[in-house]
């Protein structure tokens, strides 16, 4: 399985330099490839004018699903977004319950649609109060296969998640633009030494820190800047003129 770190970066700058619900949709399509996935969803109700039969999506389900889905009012039955809306953490299919008959019914047909055998929901929160989405990856894999990888998969899949959110939430909701200011020097100097290809324990002895320290700086230096990973922080600090 290819991992974050092969994610094409310009395919993040294109997403960002044209931001729209199409380019949203490419990059979802591109995700869902590069992972060799069955399908993926983004799924906001709390946008403005929005709801849990009516949420905001960006999916790569088929259009008759996604009408079923709701002539069915599935949505206030469906244990992913029951339970999705009040965890934090990534949530795997298999450990749904599903003892009620139209949810076993609901999966019956998600299944018969082609969705997926194996699923994996990310809750996502903020930025502001109230503001929470969903983001479902779905594999055809068998239990054994999709074991081996479920954990790289949901570690990946939380850093995808919430940069979906965040791109959604600038097409949707008002976002003050990126203040640099708040980017600290350390955090400016560690992606320095990272933009000229040194490792975490190399930029540790440059620094005279420690390399937990050294994660700590890119790690915040990446969430000020909304990047998928460090590599994306990097370009954009580059773009940004934060570093050269």
């Amino acid at each position: 399985m290819q991992g974050l770190e092969e994610v094409n970066i310009r395919k993040l700058l294109d997403l960002e330099a044209d931001l729209s619900d199409e380019t949203l949709d490419g990059f979802i399509e591109y995700i869902r490839k590069h992972y060799s996935l069955a399908h993926i969803a983004y799924l906001c109700p709390s946008f403005r004018g929005r709801s849990v039969l009516d949420p905001f999506t960006a999916l790569t389900y088929s259009e008759a699903w996604v009408e079923h889905y709701k002539d069915e009012g599935y949505g206030l039955i469906d244990p992913v977004h029951n339970i999705g809306a009040r965890s934090v953490l990534p949530i795997d299919w298999a450990r749904l319950p599903r003892g009620e008959r139209k949810v076993q019914k609901l999966f019956g047909e998600a299944r018969d649609a082609g969705i997926g055998r194996q699923g994996l929901t990310i809750p996502v929160r903020g930025p502001t109060n109230g503001l929470w989405a969903l983001f479902t990856v779905t594999s055809d894999e068998n239990d054994s296969q999709w074991a081996q990888r479920r954990f790289e998969l949901t570690r990946d899949m939380v850093h995808i998640a919430h940069y979906v959110h965040q791109r959604a939430y600038r097409l949707h909701a008002k976002e003050d633009e990126l203040d640099l200011n708040t980017i600290t020097k350390r955090e400016i100097e560690a992606l320095e030494w990272s933009a000229e290809g040194k490792s975490l324990a190399d930029t540790a002895v440059l620094m005279r820190i420690s390399v937990e320290t050294v994660k700590a700086h890119l790690d915040s230096a990446r969430f000020k800047l909304q990047a998928l990973n460090r590599v994306h922080a990097v370009t954009k600090a580059i773009r940004a003129g934060l570093i050269r």
